[in-house]
């Protein structure tokens, strides 16, 4: 009872199990839409070959670039209507915008919305889907980015005034600089020093109170005097993040004279673009980020002032301290942004694309399923491969049992159908029967318990007489049947293989699939956290050692079942072989010629 109960539960586990993993494929590889004819992988990577992203955010704007390299426009509409951005499992429609679609240079510019970035993994991933002339234009900026992103520069206009992609549609009261340039993303803003800037007006929405957050792409030509990137200014205090020389400096003071300041030990090099972060909050810190490092940081032991009066880029609010460079890119944001928020902007909006890559075109809704076959082969773990192993020397065997096997058969089965047609002609089958010439008849199992017989009346001179014939009927069959049960052996031997490959197979692979799990769980445990892209690939990895044993069982199966059914009708000839063989035996003894 017991054993029953242990088998029975170990079914219903597999058989869970399984289940689980048809569900996650059958997730994975759905097609979101059959409306669309293409689509691409996006893969994700915040590991140290990635972005080395260290801590998971939520609600990111990543930058996403296609070139004839990665994005077949002529397959597309021609404003890019139909791009669709879909999470990972086909369930979710993620948010974006175009900030830029040339069909005719073949480059595009697409914001798209995170809705969560994991710290250090590579299993993530979004498919980007194209390829439906009657689709409609979804883009919109005003939902890929959070609440607190306030302001939202990407300086791309050709003519007027910058205008704010984010949700608050922050007004510019004035402007003056080149606009349209090209940039590290699209098009950018040159500024000359001299009056050059471009100012926001105040609003309810740029409170940051809580904590404030500037990025922007520079690149200088020259070295600077006190030239702002940004300044914002109020009654109660200001805050100026600059350039001295070559250095990024951030300073904040309040108007009773209480003021920190951080410089960078660092230059810009010169002629290049580099993204720069500054960041502050109340009774913390102020920090500066270049290209994703934090460079320097003070604490800020005090509220953070309210801004009342404006917000100016590229000089002061007096048009004062003017900025001489390229800038690309503005945001704000009023929250004290992570470390690891400026590691992802710098990935992803940069021109390395270290974040994510993209996988091959695929095409159909309806088409083949995709297959994870790399994936899997490179997360199973070296238990895993144990098993594998164990179940490839069980699959050789069974094959070469199996082949060995057709062919034995095969040649015997001839050979029986020639020796049955010599049989039916012969008047006295032992008087017939010649030790020193058996005619080919080496692979007949028919010949062979035939021979028996006449050797046990004959003997091995050849010749027999009346009186060795006499009382030997008895002896005859007995050779008869001796020679029958030792035929049966040959015909059944090494099956055992297959059986053990049939029965041995599943259990193997269950074996595997309960310890890959059992690894998974641990390592969740020891992680301390746990989402689908992280156990996925572990479970995907335990899971194959089972879908390996049954490749090892099913085709043993069939080719078991057919070496049986082969083998029964030689059985049966031979059995019918025996009767008709004493019947004539014992004729011969009851009318000798």
């Amino acid at each position: 009872m017991i054993g029953k109960a242990l088998k029975n539960g170990s079914i219903m586990v597999l058989a869970m199990l399984l289940l689980l993993c048809w569900a996650t494929v059958a997730t994975a590889q759905s097609w979101w839409n059959d409306d669309w004819q293409y689509r691409r992988k996006i893969s994700i990577n915040t590991t140290a070959s990635g972005a080395d992203i260290k801590e998971s955010l939520m609600d990111v704007p990543i930058l996403i670039r296609l070139h004839m390299g990665n994005f077949d426009f002529s397959e597309a509409q021609a404003e890019g209507s139909d791009i669709r951005f879909v999470s990972s499992d086909g369930t979710r429609l993620l948010k974006h915008h175009v900030e830029r679609y040339d069909m005719i240079d073949e480059m595009a510019l697409i914001w798209v919305n995170l809705p969560r970035l994991s710290a250090q993994s590579d299993q993530e991933s979004i498919w980007l889907y194209y390829g439906n002339e009657d689709a409609a234009d979804v883009q919109d900026s005003k939902s890929t980015y959070d609440a607190s992103t306030v302001a939202v520069f990407h300086l791309g206009e050709i003519e007027g005034s910058p205008q704010d992609a984010s949700a608050h549609t922050q007004s510019v009261t004035f402007f003056a600089g080149g606009m349209g340039l090209p940039a590290v993303i699209g098009g950018g803003l040159t500024l000359n020093g001299a009056g050059d800037r471009m100012q926001i007006a105040s609003s309810p929405s740029l409170n940051f109170s809580n904590g404030l957050t500037f990025s922007a792409w520079v690149r200088i030509n020259q070295t600077q005097q006190q030239g702002y990137l940004f300044h914002a200014v109020g009654e109660a205090g200001e805050l100026a993040v600059g350039m001295d020389g070559g250095r990024l400096y951030g300073r904040l003071a309040t108007a009773s004279d209480t003021a920190v300041e951080t410089v960078a030990e660092k230059d810009l090099t010169m002629g290049q673009w580099h993204h720069v972060m500054v960041t502050a909050a109340p009774n913390q810190r102020l920090t500066l980020f270049m290209d994703g490092e934090a460079l320097a940081h003070v604490d800020t032991p005090f509220s953070l002032p309210g801004f009342d009066k404006g917000y100016t880029v590229g000089a002061s609010l007096d048009g004062s301290h003017g900025f001489a460079g390229d800038l690309d890119e503005v945001q704000l944001a009023t929250v004290m942004r992570p470390a690891a928020w400026a590691k992802a902007g710098y990935a992803s909006q940069g021109p390395d694309g270290m974040l994510y890559s993209f996988g091959e075109a695929e095409t159909g809704g309806g088409g083949m399923p995709v297959f994870y076959l790399g994936t899997i082969l490179k997360n199973i773990t070296i238990d895993g491969w144990l098993v594998i192993g164990l179940m490839v020397i069980l699959m050789a065997a069974s094959w070469v049992i199996f082949l060995s096997k057709v062919f034995f058969l095969w040649t015997a089965d001839k050979a029986n159908k020639t020796f049955a047609d010599a049989f039916k002609g012969m008047s006295d089958p032992v008087a017939a029967f010649d030790p020193e010439n058996i005619n080919g008849y080496e692979n007949s199992s028919l010949f062979k318990v035939y021979a028996a017989g006449c050797r046990e009346v004959i003997g091995d001179g050849g010749e027999a007489s009346a009186g060795n014939r006499d009382g030997t009927v008895k002896a005859f069959k007995v050779a008869l049947e001796e020679g029958f049960i030792n035929e049966s052996k040959r015909l059944n031997a090494y099956l055992v293989v297959l059986t053990m490959a049939i029965t041995g197979g599943p259990f193997l692979g269950l074996l595997g699939t309960v310890w890959g799990v059992m690894n998974t769980f641990a390592a969740m445990a020891e992680a301390g956290e746990a989402n689908i892209m992280a156990i996925a690939p572990g479970v995907a990895s335990a899971l194959s050692t089972t879908v390996f044993g049954l490749i090892v069982a099913i085709p043993a199966l069939f080719a078991y079942n057919f070496l049986t059914a082969r083998i029964k009708n030689i059985t049966a000839d031979l059995t019918v072989f025996i009767d008709h063989l004493s019947l004539k035996v014992e004729q011969q003894q009851e009318h000798p010629a």
